[in-house]
């Protein structure tokens, strides 16, 4: 029995041990400012989003309120025309988006759907009372739409989605946007107008949106549809998940967009703004975050949130802050805040304690289980400070609940002494009126005595545009992404790999020959192997006197291009090579002009529509001979390799445009004996909108680890350079017999 007793209550003191201890939160939060873009209900929400994203518009998209088939897939579209997409009901123009057409005063309003969709009294407001152009784009069905649309783009790629639900396609819609792919929609069985596409269009890359009960692998592959990439998940957010994850490298903001899971139309508005701000579009349940998206929202994390203050339950006094003694004879304790109060004991010089709670210059603690009142002259103190955060300032109240008498309100970005909390509760004292403030609404940072520490700055992780009011994405989901409380998924809880409490500047080199050190290479690459080439054997000197050549390194500024697995920029690669090729082409007496001679974007205020735009108004406005853009190629496939350059049919000179991309091609591939990949045709912007001939140069694959080596390499670069100049002599050289 003696033996029972001793282990009941070593197990009855090791429980109350257990629940005396610190309560401590193990999960790393998340921790994020947030912004919700949100109106009364869908249509104003729309609003609310183009008035965040849109001063004015030359074109604005349509869309039915409740018809997700037709609106899913106009992403990339609306993209590509700089296009808002504002919703309605289908009988009639709501008077709020009249208002918000009148604001954006655009020159051609797109209507998405058919008149079954979108009723013709639509059409009839347009013409008599805005006076407006409009175009009607729509199909029989959803899968037609999404085939009619992605016929606008050019591109050499091609997203399938299931179109019998909504999530898997507005996964992919902000990547596809930023790329300009089509979203082309699909059943689990292919319908005739997207086997019809696919076999016209024939994409190199084709990006399958969801798992085999969505997607059957055997019906694409009866209809020869050959997948480069699937991405699935065990649910919704498990896709869109995977779909980030892949696509990571295309988002260049720190910012994130937050949509529902469960209903479309804020979502379905905000892909366009998403992909005008390079941000991933994450879907989420209304009261929580699932476990795959919170996941990705800590990865885009940068720094780590203040940790928590550990508090020890049970204790309406808890100690947030602590004094070592100064005075070099001790210190006393007394027993009231006051010089002439009652001595206790003196408390010896260099002793650490804990102080419980402050009166004007005094500290109240104990000492060997005295306790009373210290002096704060003689203390070093470190305290927790809080900042206030509440936009409209802090209620401090006569007790620690939201129904206690409130003292006094507190301002914004206030600094306050914490010492002690009750709850989510923290006691402080604001115009000598001593009081409890709500927790959720105070960051916390530290103080030395009495010199507080600035908050921790979260701005760099970025901000979290909410899609919809509180009744799509409740505050419970908000709170958790701003770090205020957290989630209850289990998944949610563990410890994820920690972050720094800041983000430091680099430390200068401290000598001139501390370089960085040279990129990892793939090992099987030998530079040595790499022999110069002299561009000018066999051509004459001055052999392009007379014409003037644009050259278009792609990409740049903020848009990186393709990344190698080296952390390698396709931009810089790109860059290097066209600058080699304007010594070549100056040397042969050609004049050069480039859209970009260092690493920025040729457009006053970046989007990637805006950029090809501007691509394209330079070398028309120069009237240049011809056009070269210079790219590297990449693919989820990290072995394929070689060199492809495309022209596109729709360029008014097309068979000049592919008489030079031919002998471009040629000439490439006997230079630097890559693959070949073949002279391709692809309906490109910067192809189909210059007035010259035109080509495209895929250099070689910037994903494939051996190729990403060469493409590094200077003497690489100067010879691809080379190539380009032997191919345009051999296009002045062999010309197109006239017809």
């Amino acid at each position: 029995m003696g033996l029972l007793k001793k282990l009941i209550l070593s197990v009855i003191t090791s429980l109350a041990f257990a629940l005396c201890s610190p309560i401590i939160t193990q999960a790393s939060p998340l921790a994020y400012s947030t912004e919700r873009l949100a109106g009364q209900d869908r249509v104003d929400t729309a609003i609310k989003i183009s008035q965040k994203g849109w001063d004015s518009a030359q074109t604005v998209i349509l869309c039915e309120y409740n018809d997700y088939p037709d609106s899913i897939a106009a992403t990339p579209f609306a993209v590509s025309l700089n296009a808002p997409i504002l919703l309605t009901k289908g009988e009639s123009l709501d008077p709020r988006v009249v208002q918000e057409l009148k604001r954006l005063s655009p020159q051609k309003v797109i209507l998405l759907g058919g008149t079954a969709c979108l009723k013709s009294a639509i059409e009839e407001k347009l013409d008599d009372e805005l006076s407006m152009d409009w175009e009607r784009i729509g199909g029989v069905d959803r899968y037609e739409t999404s085939v009619l649309l992605a016929k606008r783009l050019s591109s050499n790629s091609m997203i399938l989605a299931n179109g019998d639900d909504f999530p898997d396609a507005l996964s992919a819609a902000t990547f596809a946007g930023i790329k300009q792919i089509p979203i082309v929609l699909s059943s689990t069985t292919l319908p005739d107008s997207v086997t019809k596409y696919y076999q016209t269009a024939a994409p190199q890359h084709l990006i399958v949106i969801g798992g085999e009960a969505v997607l059957p692998a055997k019906e694409l592959a009866k209809n020869n549809f050959t997948i480069e990439t699937r991405l699935a998940g065990y649910d919704r957010y498990g896709t869109n998940a995977e779909v980030v994850s892949f696509m990571k490298s295309t988002y260049t903001s720190n910012d994130l967009f937050l949509a529902s899971g469960i209903t479309f139309p804020d979502a379905v508005a905000g892909t366009v703004l998403a992909s005008k701000f390079m941000a991933p579009l994450l879907l989420t349940e209304k009261d929580d975050i699932p476990p795959s998206v919170y996941g990705i929202m800590r990865e885009h994390m940068k720094i780590e949130p203040p940790a928590p203050v550990q508090i020890p339950s049970g204790n309406d006094n808890n100690q947030l802050n602590q004094g070592k003694i100064t005075a070099s004879g001790g210190l006393n304790l007394r027993e009231t805040p006051s010089s002439s109060g009652k001595v206790l004991l003196t408390i010896p010089g260099g002793t650490t304690i804990e102080l419980i709670d402050k009166q004007d210059q005094w500290y109240k603690t104990t000492y060997q289980s005295n306790t009373g009142w210290v002096s704060a002259d003689y203390l070093t103190v470190t305290t927790k400070n809080g900042f206030i955060t509440a936009s409209g300032g802090l209620n401090l109240r006569e007790t620690p609940s939201s129904t206690g008498n409130v003292l006094v309100t507190i301002p914004k970005d206030t600094s306050v002494e914490l010492f002690g909390q009750q709850d989510q509760w923290y006691r402080t004292t604001y115009q000598s009126k001593t009081g409890w403030i709500s927790a959720s609404y105070v960051t916390l940072g530290t103080t030395n005595n009495g010199n507080p520490s600035k908050p921790i700055d979260l701005s760099v992780n970025g901000r979290v545009y909410i899609l919809g009011g509180t009744a799509i994405i409740s505050p419970s989901s908000q709170n958790i992404i701003e770090g205020k409380t957290s989630s209850n998924y289990k998944d949610n809880q563990k410890n994820f790999p920690p972050l720094p409490s800041e983000i430091k500047s680099p430390t200068p080199p401290s000598r001139g020959d501390d370089l960085d050190p040279p990129p990892v290479v793939d090992p099987t690459y030998d530079p040595s192997t790499e022999v110069l080439v002299n561009p000018f054997e066999g051509i004459p000197a001055n052999a392009l006197v007379g014409k003037t050549i644009m050259i278009d390194p792609g990409h740049g500024g903020p848009d990186k291009g393709a990344i190698g697995s080296t952390q390698t920029y396709e931009k810089d690669n790109n860059l290097a090579i066209a600058l080699a090729l304007n010594d070549t082409l100056k040397r042969a007496g050609a004049t050069v002009i480039f859209t970009r001679e260092k690493d920025v974007s040729p457009a006053a205020n970046y989007s990637e529509i805006e950029d090809l735009q501007a691509r394209v108004d330079i070398a028309n406005q120069s009237k240049a001979d011809l056009f070269i853009s210079i790219h590297n190629d990449a693919n989820a496939k990290s072995d394929i390799q070689g060199s492809s350059t495309y022209y596109s049919e729709d360029n008014p000179q097309k068979n000049e445009s592919q008489h030079l991309a031919n002998s471009i091609q040629s000439a490439v591939i006997n230079t630097i004996k890559t693959n070949n990949r073949g002279l391709k045709q692809a309906g490109f912007y910067v192809l189909r909108n210059t007035t010259m001939p035109s080509s495209l140069l895929e250099t070689a694959f910037i994903s494939n680890p051996y190729e990403e080596a060469r493409l590094q390499n200077p003497t690489f670069q100067k010879n691809v350079a080379s190539a380009i100049f032997i191919g345009i002599y051999n296009y002045y050289k062999t010309p197109l017999p006239e017809a």
